[in-house]
């Protein structure tokens, strides 16, 4: 990795800071004045105004609000989220970060599993334009796309866990064969978008000088498709990777709900409802850092892979 690499990516990771900052400011500000009270909800049906005075003390909600800012944010940097008042024994850590990883792991699952799958079929379908494999492959997944996930979440768990027996459906952890149909069920709706823009993307690629020559020099047809057509026609592809990184820690709350996963989709949702204002600002806040970090990522991606990136970057 050169200087000029380098530069670049300080220069990205330095412009991401204001951004986060701002965001902060203003999530965090529109909790602290929303309806409702978080002492409210701790206290519940035993609410007495002098215990409601004491943890308004003690949690600085009595204090003015830039005040509050800046404690939160001197907690932040030494990794406390703040306190939970739909788990009262819980720090709003200990509820996300245990939650958080179980939709990880599902999540990254269902992408590599999204574009393994979307990609090649892409490939495949704009190689056979002009024939009837192009319409009938994407029409099939658009197909598939169509279903709701609710829907396909009850008939995958009846064709395979109860007709089949191939797999429970009681959770018992990502490390089991539970995590199958929550996989499939997010992944494979997906793959239909993946292959369209692939498709196109390949199309695109086609129509350039450098693949004619490539033919006319009589090389094999799967080296001009790997080393020529698939390798250019990735790069807007690392656009739509790297954007959907932030959501595999999103998870989702449908599938969530219909195979039981304590994830962190269903988690919001309770937070949401409660409401349970730590909880949901540490969400917001873990999800602006993500995509942040996601855009740079391809920005680097970019500038790795083509140095006029970076190089028009530092004219400018």
């Amino acid at each position: 990795m050169g200087p000029g690499l380098t530069g670049y990516i300080i220069r990205r990771l330095l412009w991401a800071a204001p951004v986060l900052f701002v965001i902060s400011v203003l999530v965090f500000g529109m909790l602290r004045m929303a309806p409702g009270d978080p002492v409210d909800r701790i206290l519940g049906t035993h609410y007495e105004e002098s215990a409601a005075r004491q943890l308004r003390q003690k949690y600085g909600y009595d204090r003015p609000l830039y005040v509050q800012y800046v404690k939160y944010i001197q907690n932040l940097a030494h990794g406390d989220l703040g306190v939970s008042t739909l788990h009262t024994d819980f720090t709003a850590t200990d509820v996300i970060l245990p939650k958080v990883w179980i939709s990880s792991q599902i999540g990254f699952l269902a992408l590599v599993l999204t574009f393994g799958l979307g990609i090649p079929v892409g490939i495949y379908a704009a190689l056979a334009r002009g024939t009837f494999i192009d319409p009938l492959v994407i029409s099939w997944w658009l197909a598939l796309d169509a279903i709701p996930v609710f829907v396909l979440t009850t008939l995958t768990s009846w064709l395979f866990a109860l007709k089949l027996g191939l797999v429970g459906l009681s959770w018992d952890g990502v490390y089991s064969t539970h995590i199958i149909l929550p996989v499939l069920v997010l992944a494979l709706p997906g793959v239909a978008g993946v292959a369209r823009f692939m498709r196109a993307s390949v199309i695109s690629v086609l129509g350039e000088d450098y693949i004619r020559t490539a033919r006319a020099k009589g090389l094999k047809e799967s080296t001009v498709v790997f080393r020529h057509i698939a390798r250019n026609a990735m790069l807007p592809m690392i656009t739509v990777i790297g954007l959907s990184l932030p959501g595999i820690a999103g998870g989702a709350l449908f599938v969530e709900q219909g195979f039981g996963i304590p994830g962190i989709a269903n988690e919001s949702l309770q937070a949401a409802l409660a409401p349970d204002y730590d909880v949901i600002l540490a969400l917001v806040l873990f999800g602006s850092v993500l995509f942040v970090l996601a855009n740079v990522v391809i920005d680097v991606l970019y500038a790795f892979i083509d140095p006029r990136v970076r190089l028009g970057a530092r004219r400018g």
